[in-house]
């Protein structure tokens, strides 16, 4: 039996015992032997300018060695975050120019690459945004995802890119969310206000027996399936949605992140939102699906402290995808926008 190595992890390809590792596939741009297990981590659909109409295809995933899919990613692996500067002076709003920052966290198995063209949009109304990579996604994929890593993560970056003249706005999505209640009671003094997106269910300690099992289905899910496996999962699921904002450039041409999908699971799970919501002394404005799971969204909005400014926003017919749907996407943004102008 002829044998050889993958270029990625040197696993001997054809002469062991694992199927998975030692079934053999070639890298889709250079053309290496890759294992299966590697080709199924490192899996995308290619990103091109003139993104391909939804619905996306399975088939289009394609599988690459760990150097090329760096190369080909939307994400850029020089560097850990990404900031988008205020637009040109003859597009942008003067008033917000430097004064206010947009900290964007993404979703679970995702990367900074999902809030992108938000933040490139809300940088025509002034704002300076910074998008960044959690513990365990994207280019930090190798680094133990915990809270407290996210909050480390948090601080270094604000240290780094903020002055203290500044206001930072936090802007969580699902997973950036749950993990943000607990990096918002860490950091209470650094924030001026928090935007907290697709976190309307209660996954924590606390949580209902229905909420329970699906962070126990999750957690199967994440830990079984590779990232291969799951970006053909969720485009089934996004392909039933109306979700059709940038699809490809901010999610699957960056790539799927769930090997450490237990770890995610466990973040969401530890975080008990109503322990942490009072104590926040800045508003808060919290964005959700109708069609999402939310039996705590009302619950959330009542322990605020600043009751004047923290709303809640519910998208009729929107789902857990509702921030990538055209239908609402620019109503959103313009809320951020009026959110944070209001903020003294």
């Amino acid at each position: 039996m002829m044998t050889s190595n993958c270029v990625d992890c040197n696993t001997n390809i054809g002469g062991g015992s694992c199927f998975f590792r030692n079934s053999k596939l070639n890298c889709a741009v250079c053309n290496k032997t890759i294992c299966a297990k590697c080709a199924s981590d490192h899996a995308l659909i290619p990103y091109t300018p003139n993104e391909e109409p939804v619905p996306v295809q399975k088939s289009s995933i394609k599988c690459y060695c760990k150097s090329c899919y760096q190369s080909v990613s939307t994400l850029d692996y020089s560097r850990t975050y990404d900031v988008i500067d205020p637009a040109a002076d003859d597009e942008a709003d003067n008033e917000n120019t430097n004064s206010t920052t947009l900290l964007w966290v993404h979703g679970g198995g995702g990367s900074r690459r999902m809030f992108y063209p938000h933040a490139k949009y809300l940088s025509k109304q002034g704002y300076r945004s910074i998008l960044i990579d959690l513990p365990g996604h994207g280019t930090l994929v190798d680094t133990k995802l915990t809270l407290d890593e996210c909050v480390d993560t948090v601080q270094n970056i604000i240290q780094k890119e903020c002055t203290s003249s500044q206001k930072i706005v936090y802007i969580g999505g699902s997973l950036g969310a749950y993990t943000g209640f607990y990096v918002l009671g860490k950091l209470n003094t650094q924030f001026s206000s928090a935007v907290l997106i697709d976190c309307g269910q209660n996954v924590g300690p606390d949580c209902s027996l229905k909420a329970r099992f699906g962070i126990w289905f999750l957690r199967k899910l994440s830990t079984n399936m590779s990232n291969k496996a799951l970006m053909g999962a969720m485009m089934g699921e996004v392909n039933k949605s109306k979700a059709d904002y940038h699809l490809v450039e901010t999610t699957f041409g960056a790539g799927y992140f769930f090997q450490q999908g237990g770890a995610q699971c466990d973040c969401m799970h530890t975080v008990s939102p109503a322990d942490i919501i009072p104590s926040l002394d800045f508003p808060i404005l919290f964005f959700n699906g109708s069609e999402d799971y939310r039996d705590s969204e009302d619950k959330w909005l009542s322990l605020c402290k600043n009751k004047e400014l923290s709303s809640l926003k519910v998208y009729d017919g929107g789902d857990h995808f509702f921030c990538h749907d055209s239908r609402f996407v620019h109503d959103m943004l313009d809320r951020i926008d009026g959110f944070a102008r209001a903020v003294v």
